[in-house]
Protein backbone atom coordinates (compact mmCIF):
# COMPACT_ATOMS: atom_id res chain seq x y z
CA UNK A 1 0.00 0.00 0.00
CA UNK A 2 2.77 2.50 0.84
CA UNK A 3 4.63 1.76 -2.49
CA UNK A 4 0.98 2.76 -4.11
CA UNK A 5 0.79 5.72 -2.42
CA UNK A 6 4.30 6.83 -3.30
CA UNK A 7 3.57 5.96 -6.98
CA UNK A 8 0.66 7.98 -6.54
CA UNK A 9 2.31 10.66 -5.42
CA UNK A 10 4.89 10.91 -7.59
CA UNK A 11 1.99 10.83 -10.40
CA UNK A 12 0.64 14.03 -9.05
CA UNK A 13 4.11 15.83 -8.55
CA UNK A 14 4.95 14.98 -12.20
CA UNK A 15 1.46 15.87 -13.94
CA UNK A 16 1.31 19.50 -11.63
CA UNK A 17 4.51 20.39 -13.51
CA UNK A 18 3.76 19.55 -16.54
CA UNK A 19 -0.16 20.15 -16.59
CA UNK A 20 -2.82 19.53 -19.36
CA UNK A 21 -4.59 22.54 -19.54
CA UNK A 22 -6.90 22.41 -22.39
CA UNK A 23 -9.49 19.60 -23.83
CA UNK A 24 -7.84 16.18 -24.76
CA UNK A 25 -8.27 16.82 -28.45
CA UNK A 26 -5.98 19.92 -28.25
CA UNK A 27 -4.22 20.00 -25.01
CA UNK A 28 -2.02 22.24 -23.72
CA UNK A 29 0.89 21.82 -21.25
CA UNK A 30 2.57 24.27 -18.93
CA UNK A 31 6.22 24.22 -17.95
CA UNK A 32 7.16 24.42 -14.10
CA UNK A 33 5.91 27.38 -12.63
CA UNK A 34 8.41 30.47 -10.80
CA UNK A 35 7.82 33.36 -8.52
CA UNK A 36 7.57 37.15 -10.55
CA UNK A 37 6.86 39.78 -8.47
CA UNK A 38 3.27 39.14 -6.59
CA UNK A 39 2.80 36.16 -9.25
CA UNK A 40 3.97 33.46 -10.94
CA UNK A 41 5.55 32.95 -14.80
CA UNK A 42 5.83 29.88 -16.67
CA UNK A 43 6.23 28.59 -20.21
CA UNK A 44 3.36 26.50 -22.35
CA UNK A 45 3.15 24.92 -25.65
CA UNK A 46 -0.05 24.32 -27.16
CA UNK A 47 -1.08 21.05 -29.52
CA UNK A 48 -3.45 20.64 -32.48
CA UNK A 49 -5.41 17.10 -32.66
CA UNK A 50 -2.55 15.86 -35.13
CA UNK A 51 0.31 16.30 -31.91
CA UNK A 52 2.02 18.87 -33.38
CA UNK A 53 2.72 22.32 -32.01
CA UNK A 54 0.74 25.27 -32.98
CA UNK A 55 1.56 27.95 -30.40
CA UNK A 56 4.42 28.41 -27.66
CA UNK A 57 4.24 31.10 -24.96
CA UNK A 58 4.42 32.65 -21.53
CA UNK A 59 1.82 33.22 -18.95
CA UNK A 60 2.28 35.73 -16.38
CA UNK A 61 -0.68 35.35 -13.68
CA UNK A 62 -2.43 37.89 -11.95
CA UNK A 63 0.13 40.06 -9.51
CA UNK A 64 3.05 39.20 -11.51
CA UNK A 65 3.53 42.84 -12.61
CA UNK A 66 3.17 44.19 -9.24
CA UNK A 67 6.28 44.01 -6.69
CA UNK A 68 9.14 43.33 -9.49
CA UNK A 69 12.52 43.77 -7.86
CA UNK A 70 14.21 47.11 -9.01
CA UNK A 71 17.53 45.53 -9.50
CA UNK A 72 15.98 43.49 -12.00
CA UNK A 73 14.66 39.79 -12.55
CA UNK A 74 16.26 37.12 -15.40
CA UNK A 75 14.32 33.81 -15.29
CA UNK A 76 14.98 30.92 -17.20
CA UNK A 77 11.16 29.15 -18.10
CA UNK A 78 11.91 25.34 -18.69
CA UNK A 79 9.42 24.44 -21.27
CA UNK A 80 6.75 21.14 -20.98
CA UNK A 81 8.24 17.72 -20.92
CA UNK A 82 5.53 17.11 -23.72
CA UNK A 83 7.24 19.53 -25.80
CA UNK A 84 11.01 18.73 -25.41
CA UNK A 85 12.26 18.37 -29.19
CA UNK A 86 8.70 19.35 -30.66
CA UNK A 87 9.90 22.87 -32.02
CA UNK A 88 13.03 24.71 -32.45
CA UNK A 89 13.03 26.13 -29.17
CA UNK A 90 15.09 24.84 -26.03
CA UNK A 91 14.21 27.29 -23.58
CA UNK A 92 12.79 30.22 -22.56
CA UNK A 93 14.17 33.56 -20.67
CA UNK A 94 12.70 36.43 -18.86
CA UNK A 95 14.71 39.47 -18.16
CA UNK A 96 12.94 42.59 -16.23
CA UNK A 97 15.28 46.02 -16.76
CA UNK A 98 13.54 48.63 -14.53
CA UNK A 99 15.68 51.12 -16.19
CA UNK A 100 15.53 49.43 -19.60
CA UNK A 101 18.86 49.96 -21.57
CA UNK A 102 20.57 51.84 -24.71
CA UNK A 103 19.46 53.21 -26.94
CA UNK A 104 19.06 56.42 -24.87
CA UNK A 105 15.42 57.95 -25.01
CA UNK A 106 14.03 54.69 -26.34
CA UNK A 107 14.23 51.37 -24.91
CA UNK A 108 15.24 52.83 -21.28
CA UNK A 109 11.83 52.75 -19.78
CA UNK A 110 10.63 49.78 -17.49
CA UNK A 111 10.31 46.47 -19.70
CA UNK A 112 10.43 42.96 -20.24
CA UNK A 113 12.77 40.96 -22.58
CA UNK A 114 11.23 37.53 -23.61
CA UNK A 115 13.84 35.24 -25.57
CA UNK A 116 12.66 32.18 -27.05
CA UNK A 117 15.95 30.47 -27.56
CA UNK A 118 16.48 28.02 -30.71
CA UNK A 119 20.44 27.45 -28.98
CA UNK A 120 20.56 25.51 -25.96
CA UNK A 121 20.79 26.86 -22.06
CA UNK A 122 24.88 25.66 -22.10
CA UNK A 123 25.44 27.18 -25.25
CA UNK A 124 23.90 30.45 -24.59
CA UNK A 125 25.48 30.68 -21.28
CA UNK A 126 28.91 30.33 -22.67
CA UNK A 127 28.25 33.83 -24.62
CA UNK A 128 30.83 36.03 -22.90
CA UNK A 129 30.97 39.73 -22.89
CA UNK A 130 31.81 41.56 -26.49
CA UNK A 131 35.06 43.03 -25.63
CA UNK A 132 36.15 38.64 -25.11
CA UNK A 133 35.26 37.35 -28.36
CA UNK A 134 34.07 40.39 -30.75
CA UNK A 135 34.65 38.02 -33.75
CA UNK A 136 31.85 35.80 -32.70
CA UNK A 137 29.75 38.46 -32.54
CA UNK A 138 30.50 39.96 -35.35
CA UNK A 139 29.88 37.03 -37.37
CA UNK A 140 26.49 37.71 -38.98
CA UNK A 141 24.01 35.29 -40.53
CA UNK A 142 24.50 34.98 -43.93
CA UNK A 143 21.97 37.00 -45.87
CA UNK A 144 18.28 35.25 -45.50
CA UNK A 145 18.83 33.79 -42.41
CA UNK A 146 16.86 37.23 -40.53
CA UNK A 147 14.61 39.18 -42.01
CA UNK A 148 15.30 41.21 -44.75
CA UNK A 149 14.99 45.05 -43.36
CA UNK A 150 16.05 44.26 -39.96
CA UNK A 151 19.23 46.15 -38.88
CA UNK A 152 22.08 45.59 -36.01
CA UNK A 153 22.20 46.82 -32.33
CA UNK A 154 25.71 48.37 -31.27
CA UNK A 155 28.07 45.58 -30.09
CA UNK A 156 26.43 42.37 -28.19
CA UNK A 157 25.62 41.14 -24.75
CA UNK A 158 26.87 38.48 -22.68
CA UNK A 159 24.75 35.22 -22.58
CA UNK A 160 22.61 36.45 -24.88
CA UNK A 161 24.30 37.35 -28.46
CA UNK A 162 23.44 40.50 -31.23
CA UNK A 163 20.36 41.85 -31.40
CA UNK A 164 18.26 42.98 -34.18
CA UNK A 165 15.74 45.35 -34.88
CA UNK A 166 13.14 46.93 -37.28
CA UNK A 167 13.51 49.79 -38.12
CA UNK A 168 9.82 50.23 -39.07
CA UNK A 169 8.78 49.95 -35.47
CA UNK A 170 7.62 53.50 -34.34
CA UNK A 171 10.19 54.00 -31.66
CA UNK A 172 13.24 53.74 -34.17
CA UNK A 173 11.07 55.73 -37.21
CA UNK A 174 10.46 58.51 -34.76
CA UNK A 175 6.36 57.91 -35.09
CA UNK A 176 5.96 56.86 -31.70
CA UNK A 177 7.53 55.44 -28.51
CA UNK A 178 8.09 52.04 -27.34
CA UNK A 179 5.10 49.63 -26.21
CA UNK A 180 6.24 46.54 -27.82
CA UNK A 181 8.52 45.41 -30.72
CA UNK A 182 9.86 42.32 -31.83
CA UNK A 183 13.67 41.57 -31.90
CA UNK A 184 16.00 39.10 -33.42
CA UNK A 185 19.30 37.57 -32.40
CA UNK A 186 21.94 36.02 -33.34
CA UNK A 187 25.84 35.06 -32.72
CA UNK A 188 28.78 33.81 -34.14
CA UNK A 189 26.69 33.16 -37.43
CA UNK A 190 23.69 31.74 -36.46
CA UNK A 191 20.04 33.06 -35.80
CA UNK A 192 19.71 32.07 -32.01
CA UNK A 193 16.44 33.67 -30.76
CA UNK A 194 12.92 35.49 -31.05
CA UNK A 195 12.23 38.20 -28.37
CA UNK A 196 9.00 39.67 -28.06
CA UNK A 197 10.32 42.89 -25.96
CA UNK A 198 7.52 44.37 -24.31
CA UNK A 199 6.57 47.73 -22.30
CA UNK A 200 5.58 46.99 -18.35
CA UNK A 201 3.15 50.09 -18.76
CA UNK A 202 2.33 48.23 -21.57
CA UNK A 203 1.23 45.11 -20.08
CA UNK A 204 -1.18 46.79 -17.94
CA UNK A 205 -3.06 47.78 -20.37
CA UNK A 206 -4.87 45.00 -20.95
CA UNK A 207 -3.15 44.37 -24.65
CA UNK A 208 -4.71 42.24 -27.18
CA UNK A 209 -2.11 42.22 -29.95
CA UNK A 210 -1.63 40.00 -32.82
CA UNK A 211 0.86 40.54 -35.57
CA UNK A 212 2.08 39.02 -38.36
CA UNK A 213 5.71 37.82 -37.89
CA UNK A 214 8.38 39.42 -40.09
CA UNK A 215 10.29 35.90 -41.20
CA UNK A 216 13.81 35.53 -42.43
CA UNK A 217 13.45 32.91 -46.10
CA UNK A 218 16.19 30.45 -45.05
CA UNK A 219 16.46 28.63 -41.59
CA UNK A 220 19.40 26.85 -41.04
CA UNK A 221 17.78 24.36 -38.14
CA UNK A 222 14.54 22.87 -39.93
CA UNK A 223 11.46 22.87 -37.49
CA UNK A 224 8.21 24.72 -36.92
CA UNK A 225 8.05 28.50 -36.71
CA UNK A 226 6.00 31.13 -35.97
CA UNK A 227 3.74 32.50 -38.18
CA UNK A 228 2.21 35.36 -35.76
CA UNK A 229 3.12 36.71 -32.43
CA UNK A 230 0.52 37.42 -29.55
CA UNK A 231 0.64 39.62 -26.49
CA UNK A 232 -2.99 39.39 -24.77
CA UNK A 233 -5.19 39.84 -21.45
CA UNK A 234 -6.91 36.34 -20.97
CA UNK A 235 -8.98 36.63 -17.45
CA UNK A 236 -6.46 37.88 -14.93
CA UNK A 237 -3.32 36.65 -16.83
CA UNK A 238 -0.86 37.73 -19.62
CA UNK A 239 -0.11 35.78 -22.49
CA UNK A 240 2.46 36.10 -25.15
CA UNK A 241 2.99 33.45 -27.55
CA UNK A 242 4.91 32.55 -30.91
CA UNK A 243 1.70 31.43 -32.76
CA UNK A 244 0.54 29.55 -36.01
CA UNK A 245 3.81 27.24 -36.17
CA UNK A 246 4.29 26.19 -39.38
CA UNK A 247 7.24 24.03 -40.65
CA UNK A 248 9.62 25.40 -42.56
CA UNK A 249 13.08 24.31 -44.35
Amino acid sequence: MKHLINLALAALIFMMGCEKTEEPGNPTYKGPEQSLGNGKAYSWVSFAADNKPTSIGITLTKGALDNIPHSGVALVLELPSQAVGKTPFDHIMIDYLHTGHEPPGTYDVAHFDMHFYIQSLADRKAIPAYPVAPAKFDNLPAAGYLPANYIRLPAGVPEMGVHWANPASPELAGTGKFTETLIYGSYDGKFTFIEPMIAHEFLKTKPNVTKTMPLPTKFEKAGLYPMTYSIKQVGDDIQVSLDGLMQMQ
